[in-house]
């Protein structure tokens, strides 16, 4: 049970470039989908699926795909983050956006010096420094029967990518949801 506890206790999302050398063993990677497959879901309707992306052409265009800055999530999450380990560890609560472009690490940003170049090149470092990029897929049509606008269903995707995450990271693979990916590109 301490173990659990521990795992809970120390997780984090990655915010940093991955080592793109560190393969992830395909024994890691059946034991983090066993653990997707084995997430409880409203009614069982198991809505989601998992694509698992490992090909570097693949990837390389997948870097390429342009996403806008999102002001209001600067700005909301401005008071979140923090600029080194040590502040975020102070702080226990947040995000270590050290390595965010730096239009983005100030309160207020103007909206004319938040460059879409800064966001998609950031975004593009990250997702190449990955050896593999796993993308969940929720289905919203795939609901349980007489549940509309179907609540449940998104809490079963998130128990899904938590029980991934908490997979990972006790085989001491580092996680970071990229949620941009998921947002309509331009």
């Amino acid at each position: 049970m301490n173990e659990l506890l521990d795992l809970l206790e120390t997780r984090q999302s990655y915010r940093g470039l991955f080592d793109p050398a560190r393969k992830i063993p395909n024994d890691d990677l059946e034991k983090i989908l066993e653990a997707a497959r084995w997430t409880p879901s409203a009614h069982n309707m198991q809505n989601f699926e998992i694509v698992v992306v490992d090909d570097k052409k693949l990837l390389s265009a997948i870097s390429e795909i342009k996403r806008p800055v999102n002001l209001t999530f600067i700005k909301e999450n401005y008071s979140q983050l923090s600029f080194s380990e040590d502040e975020l560890r102070q702080k226990k609560v947040g995000i270590l956006g050290a390595q965010f472009p730096k239009s983005w690490q100030t309160p207020d940003p103007n909206p004319e010096e938040v460059g879409n170049e800064d966001r998609n090149l950031f975004m593009s470092k990250q997702i190449m420094s990955c050896s593999n990029l796993m993308f969940l897929l929720y289905d919203p049509g795939n609901r349980a029967p007489a549940s509309e606008n179907d609540f449940l269903g998104v809490i079963s995707f998130g128990c899904a990518m938590e029980n991934m995450w908490l997979m990972a990271n006790s085989l001491g693979i580092a996680v970071h949801i990229i949620s941009s990916l998921s947002e309509k590109s331009v």
